[in-house]
């Protein structure tokens, strides 16, 4: 028997001892007594029988029927002290019989309420534990929808919330072994034909059969080049993902990173008989790293030139908006096509499935643009194509464009 059982029927009957005293005066000392040997045995009886039956009633194996079971218990107890009392204070036995009766129907229509009033909660247990039992059987779809105010629903609550939490990391889960699968794969057939050529041309000057090998010793180069291309760009893809950022960032003119930028490709653009122009309304300060804005303008410059035709020109444009600062790099090749402009921006896709890394096309260009603004608090998007004479969506070329908080001035 708990302590805190035994202090509480203690209680009970010193309450109930002072109120017979107070209410009904017993005439002598007999009678006092009497009336205290009736208020007290009831409460013996209760110490007595409560560990026995809170053994019986822990083994059950519906939470219905204990709450039941309680129940009864309580209300058999109580109508063994009220009939023990009555019994000894009736004076006709037609009156006991009477109260005999009316005790049966109470306790007749207080199993029949309380069998009512538990079952919700007995289902509502139940369905929480199915729903433990799915969640460990695999399925995270699974939900109690319990709605309770009581300890059952906020446990309900806690296991939906719990299960919530795991479909969610589920699901990074298996995005993030979906984009290592594609990064390996994508870095292997990156890397497959360059190597390959590599390997035949070193085979061909090893055995003699090198006609021209300058020439061989330029595809070597260029192919080595390609290469250095795509392992810069793994490693900046890398450092972007991680989170880390080391470079700092101060005030810089996009203006001027627009220019040095266009310095630096002129080679290339030179190469294939593409036109750089660079056009400015000022010089376009923001609060950003320099590094990291500058491979942004190149990754797109290049992939700009890359898709343009001899004779045609790559048109960078810096404007400057009372709040933002907006760059757009505009060519007149093919374009995005509709359904690949949504994914342009994804890691390791191709406008072009055919294309490789002999175009220096990795996949990576946009995709590390798009980290690279998103960290400034920009934002980068490619712009509806130019369309002036109804020839087809594209035929306007590209038109990327990215914006940038203006730096505030003093």
């Amino acid at each position: 028997m708990s302590r805190r059982l035994l202090l509480s029927l203690v209680a009970v009957v010193g309450t109930s001892m002072v109120l017979a005293e107070l209410l009904v005066r017993p005439p002598d000392a007999g009678e006092r007594r009497h009336l205290m040997l009736i208020l007290a045995a009831p409460a013996v009886i209760t110490a007595a029988l409560t560990p026995l039956l809170g053994r019986w009633v822990s083994n059950r194996s519906s939470v219905a029927g204990t709450a039941l079971l309680v129940g009864l218990c309580s209300l058999t107890l109580g109508a063994v002290t009220t009939s023990a009392a009555s019994n000894a204070m009736f004076v006709s036995s037609h009156d006991y019989r009477l109260f005999l009766v009316v005790l049966v129907l109470s306790g007749g229509i207080a199993l029949a309420v309380g069998s009512q009033l538990t079952r919700p909660l007995a289902e509502d247990i139940a369905q929480v534990g199915r729903v433990a039992e799915q969640v460990a059987n695999g399925d995270l779809t699974a939900r109690t929808g319990v709605r309770r105010n009581d300890e059952v629903g906020l446990t309900a609550q806690a296991v939906d919330s719990l299960v919530a939490s795991l479909a969610r990391a589920d699901d990074e889960r298996n995005r993030a072994a979906a984009a290592r699968q594609l990064l390996f794969s994508s870095i292997g057939h990156d890397l497959r034909t360059p190597l390959a050529a590599m390997r035949a041309a070193v085979e061909s000057l090893q055995d003699g059969m090198a006609a021209d090998p300058p020439r061989y010793y330029g595809v070597l180069g260029t192919q080595l080049d390609n290469v250095e291309a795509l392992l810069e760009q793994l490693v900046e893809y890398a450092r972007i993902e991680s989170g880390h950022s080391p470079h700092e960032r101060a005030s810089v003119s996009v203006a001027e990173l627009a220019d040095e930028s266009v310095e630096a490709l002129c080679p290339v653009a030179h190469r294939t008989g593409v036109t750089l122009t660079v056009t400015t309304d000022g010089p376009a300060l923001v609060m950003a790293s320099a590094t990291d804005l500058a491979r942004v303008l190149r990754n797109l410059a290049d992939n700009a030139i890359r898709h343009s035709h001899r004779g045609d020109a790559v048109e960078i444009d810096v404007q400057t908006t009372p709040t933002d600062v907006v760059v757009a790099v505009r060519d007149h090749g093919p374009g995005f096509a509709p359904e690949f402009a949504p994914h342009a921006f994804d890691p390791f896709t191709r406008s072009d499935p055919a294309r490789d890394i002999r175009t220096g096309h990795t996949g990576l260009g946009l995709a590390i643009a798009r980290a690279l603004i998103e960290a400034h608090h920009g934002r980068i998007w490619i712009a509806p194509p130019a369309d002036p004479e109804g020839a087809g969506p594209g035929a306007g070329g590209a038109d990327v464009r990215f914006s940038l908080p203006r730096k505030a001035t003093a």
